[in-house]
């Protein structure tokens, strides 16, 4: 058990350090390119790494994907193309903290859908770890940090919010897939359903894409979204989740904000405002507190 709590640990780790790059290249990639021609991209490289993988491992994915098409649709939609637009649209118009921090919310989230879903009833400390997470989001919203906020981060915060709650979707739904066909067999059906989904919609954004204004970085930051972070970060995701349930996976994960407001400081001069540290510690308190 010591081991494979140690596991768990160091995927976990693993898995939180990638996000917090996540959120930093994906900003410069977010910022340049069309939130959906963003998403094709990252997707078409997910895919075809995953394709890869699995034709090396020699695994069968089209006998499951037949049988079990109608719960890696869903998943695909809630972790591909629902989450993909809410992210790296709201990624463009936000701070990368303030998306990290979002996502922190990602197991008050999961507990709120294992509730609705009659999986889970919260007592009293829960509840008040629920109300605490969210004023911490309250806090953040209210908190004007002078001329250092983008001026649609509001919208980006929210739509960040969106592509949080169907992450939590997916985690929930994905865990019994996970556990039934393996991490990168769940992990390859769902980015390929997802990406099925999302082409379409992705084929609109190429036209408002100006390929030689897009910097070095935004490339850079185009790879990492889709062979660190998609495939990955991913696959550490679903392998986790076949060691505990969804609400632990996710709690595992609450360094994230931390880890890139330090970065974004470092990196981009981002400064940590009142605001924001007030919201952190509520947040990741309330998070806490669900999770006891």
């Amino acid at each position: 058990m010591g081991h494979r709590n140690l596991r768990f640990a160091a995927i976990m780790g693993l898995h939180t350090f990638i996000s917090a790059g996540t959120f930093l290249l994906g900003k410069t990639a977010a910022d340049a390119m069309p939130t959906l021609a963003l998403g094709l991209f990252r997707f078409l490289i997910a895919g075809a790494g995953f394709l890869l993988l699995a034709r090396i491992r020699g695994l069968e994915l089209w006998p499951v994907a037949k049988a079990e098409w109608r719960a890696y649709l869903w998943a695909g939609f809630l972790g591909v193309a629902l989450n993909q637009i809410a992210f790296l649209g709201g990624l463009a118009l936000t701070l990368p903290s303030h998306a990290a921090l979002m996502y922190a919310l990602t197991p008050t989230v999961v507990l709120l859908l294992a509730w609705a879903r009659g999986q889970e009833r919260p007592g009293p400390r829960k509840l008040a770890g629920l109300a605490l997470a969210f004023s911490g989001v309250v806090v953040l919203f209210s908190g004007k940090a002078g001329g250092t906020l983008p001026p649609h981060w509001i919208l980006g915060d929210l739509m960040v919010l969106v592509a949080v709650i169907a992450w939590a979707g997916y985690t929930v739904m994905s865990r019994p897939l996970v556990q039934k066909h393996g991490a990168q067999r769940a992990t390859t059906l769902s980015i390929l359903f997802g990406l099925a989904i999302f082409a379409p919609m992705g084929l609109f954004g190429l036209p408002h894409l100006a390929l030689a204004a897009v910097p070095p970085m935004a490339w850079i930051g185009l790879v990492y979204l889709g062979l660190i972070t998609s495939v990955v970060s991913y696959l550490l995701w679903f392998h986790a989740l076949s060691m505990k349930e969804p609400s632990r996976v996710a709690i595992a994960t609450n360094g994230q904000p931390v880890a890139t407001a330090i970065l974004a400081w470092i990196f981009y001069g981002q400064a940590i405002t009142p605001a924001f540290a007030v919201g952190a510690v509520l947040v990741l308190g309330g998070v806490l507190l669900t999770q006891l």
